[in-house]
């Protein structure tokens, strides 16, 4: 689940593999570092692309966006949620809002004084166009926003009438891009629309591309306080490794990816090298609920008995995970249902093994168990350039053989990983393609919602629930939280879902995960850290409007 190169599979997915000689070029090019120039200066993000096209159309997958950590530099939403200070959203587009009592009727009032890059005025218009391009092309809405009858009762307020409470979604309400009307009434099919020159409200936009490179240039003429420096450029490189000798050779200044033993291999290399990586979400093993072995609630409980997870997590210098309820702490020890506080997983690989026995199962020659005359046997799919998913799963092979599971690695590219578990081509997945969650129900929405369910071969546009998870209790549990009108109303349904979760286990909790940023500050200072917790340092607009020359 992630912002993961474990930002989100989601943010990160952008193009297709890039060529040796691409990256090359990168590593070498002028880019590399903070720079100054006649128009001030250019800092350097390290993002992670397999190829570098020209693609900016915010509402596809496998975009340039994604070397840009989809930061909204280009192209704004309403709020920008706040995944590091939570509760602490950003009005952005959206001055400010307000829901009806009975949180059906969510009411936006729009910043002053926005304008297009194209210097056409921004308006009301922009927004109604945008979110009913989502209800009119459901493979476009990415964050699944709910639909709504939009309009605009006066120039700048948008009312979003939805048929049912919808509060508890706000996050994804208020994330989607808002493009321009006046650009897109006219684009005849929205679903494969390249748009190779964006036009955004954003604080930067397009100066440069190549595959090598996309130059984001200031804007200007931002409706908000301009950014001190002039540009961005950020060099796709192949994987985390790459990203980290970029960054400890200073050839870049900033960048959102997993580093291995941090201290060790990059913070103590220079006094101005920083990493952060404050816990925002849960992950594991992703099954896939339609294919057996994993179909069978057994064999998903043993391996959740099986497994050392201080060892799968030490893997990629994680924490283990520790709550049954899957709920990331301590982030949400709030959330956690009374019956559920302090109790973790424990291991235990002979009560693993009876699990299966207990169901049916028996123990070959081989030392794997079957049933049916068929191995308990399956494949766990992971990009290859994810080194710290790779390094887990290599882990949980050795582990699950211990019990009598065998599980393969079956590898793929990035462009390759979403499309498939989208559509539930494999048998289990690490790295749940969400965004991070600022809510604990979002946390359970997103992963476990048997009203997202969508059948095999039929992908999920949002990501959500990708294993298939069916359950009729769970179903009715999502369905009433929103009609909830207490704080402990909406607790005492949190407590039941968690409680599904724990006795189901539609998927399998193994370690809790970071929002992953370095950046150095020997050209630029301002971003976030611990001390000073404002936002993500994932790159993104918000922190790149604070960044000052050092």
């Amino acid at each position: 689940m992630t912002n993961e190169v474990h930002i989100t599979r989601r943010t990160l997915l952008a193009g297709m593999l890039a060529t040796a000689g691409g990256l090359a070029v990168a590593a070498c090019s002028p880019g590399g570092g903070s720079g100054s120039s006649a128009n001030g200066l250019t800092v350097t993000v390290a993002g992670q692309s397999d190829n570098l096209t020209q693609v900016f159309n915010p509402f596809l997958e496998n975009t340039a966006l994604g070397v840009t950590y989809n930061g909204s530099f280009i192209y704004e939403p309403l709020v920008q949620i706040n995944t590091a200070d939570i509760g602490k959203d950003i009005p952005w587009l959206a001055k400010s809002w307000e829901w009806s009592d009975d949180n059906k009727t969510f009411t936006v009032t729009l910043q002053d004084n926005v304008k297009w890059h194209d210097g056409k005025p921004f308006s009301a218009d922009d927004v109604v166009f945008s979110y009913q391009l989502l209800k009119k092309y459901p493979a476009l809405n990415l964050q699944g926003v709910p639909e709504a009858e939009v309009s605009t009762p006066a120039p700048n307020k948008v009312v979003f009438a939805f048929k049912d409470p919808s509060e508890q979604l706000f996050p994804s309400i208020v994330s989607a891009p808002v493009v321009a009307k006046h650009l897109w009434e006219s684009v005849k099919d929205p679903t494969t629309y390249q748009d190779p020159n964006p036009v955004g409200t954003g604080a930067f936009k397009v100066g440069q591309f190549s595959p090598q490179s996309l130059l984001l240039t200031r804007n200007d003429d931002y409706w908000q306080t301009k950014a001190a420096i002039a540009a961005i450029r950020f060099v796709p490189y192949k994987d985390n490794s790459t990203i980290t000798n970029a960054m400890v050779q200073g050839q870049a200044d900033w960048a959102g990816a997993y580093i291995a033993n941090a201290d060790k291999t990059f913070t103590s290399k220079n006094k101005n090298y920083h990493f952060w990586a404050p816990r925002a979400g849960t992950d594991g093993l992703i099954p896939n609920l339609e294919r057996w072995p994993l179909s069978d609630i057994a064999v998903r409980k043993a391996i959740s008995l099986g497994v050392n997870r201080k060892q799968v997590a030490a893997a990629s210098g994680e924490q283990p995970a520790t709550s049954v309820t899957g709920l990331p702490l301590p982030t949400y020890q709030s959330s956690v249902a009374k019956a559920y506080n302090g109790v973790g997983f424990v291991e235990d690989k002979n009560k693993a093994m009876q699990t299966l026995e207990a169901a049916g199962y028996t123990k070959g020659s081989d030392g794997y168990y079957t049933k049916d005359g068929k191995r308990v046997e399956f494949s766990c799919s992971f990009p290859a350039s994810y080194t710290e998913i790779a390094a887990r799963v290599q882990v949980l092979v050795s582990q699950l053989k211990d019990i009598g599971i065998k599980l393969n690695i079956d590898t793929t590219t990035v462009d390759d990983i979403n499309p498939r578990t989208a559509k539930g081509d494999f048998d289990s997945t690490m790295g749940y393609p969400v965004s991070p969650t600022p809510r604990a129900f979002s946390f359970y929405n997103d992963t476990m919602n048997p009203n997202l369910y969508y059948p095999i071969g039929q992908s999920t546009p949002s990501f959500q629930n990708i294993e298939r998870f069916k359950d009729d209790e769970a179903a009715a549990l999502f369905k009433q939280y929103p009609l909830a009108t207490t704080d402990a109303a909406r607790q005492d349904i949190l407590d039941k879902i968690e409680k599904v979760f724990v006795e189901k286990l539609p998927w399998i909790p193994m370690f809790y995960w970071g929002s992953y940023s370095s950046w150095s500050t020997a050209k630029v200072t301002g971003f976030p850290d611990p001390d000073s917790p404002y936002f993500t340092a994932v790159p993104n607009v918000v922190v790149a409007l604070r960044l000052k020359p050092a």
